[in-house]
């Protein structure tokens, strides 16, 4: 696709997203965010009631769906990934909506 002839806006939003998919650093799912209790009789969770929470990324794969884990260490950079990913499907929704209007536009100009 030639870059040179596209609009201010959909060049500006195509280079966002391959900024982003360039980097490989983005993961498909929703974040969730758990809360349980672990089962000691002498812990917080159970004497106060003060539940433990954990992350998971909720994940659909063939219908079904999938919860994984993801362990304190990785917390951060999971939610970053997640984060990236629901950036990219905005701007794909936002470079195909430019790309309506761009053909609306031209439609209405050809029956003319």
């Amino acid at each position: 696709m030639n870059r040179k002839y596209m609009d201010l806006d959909l060049k500006k939003t195509t280079s966002h997203l391959a900024r982003l998919l360039y980097k490989g650093s983005f993961l498909r799912g929703n974040p969730v965010i758990m809360e349980r209790t672990c089962g000691n009789k002498n812990c917080r969770c159970i004497l106060l009631g003060k539940k433990h929470k954990s992350l998971y990324i909720s994940k659909n794969k063939d219908g079904k769906r999938k919860m994984i884990y993801v362990p304190k260490r990785l917390e951060d950079e999971v939610s970053a990934k997640l984060e990236a990913y629901q950036k990219i499907k905005k701007l794909a929704e936002k470079i195909s909506e430019i790309n309506y209007r761009k053909l609306d536009i031209e439609k209405k100009s050809k029956n003319v």
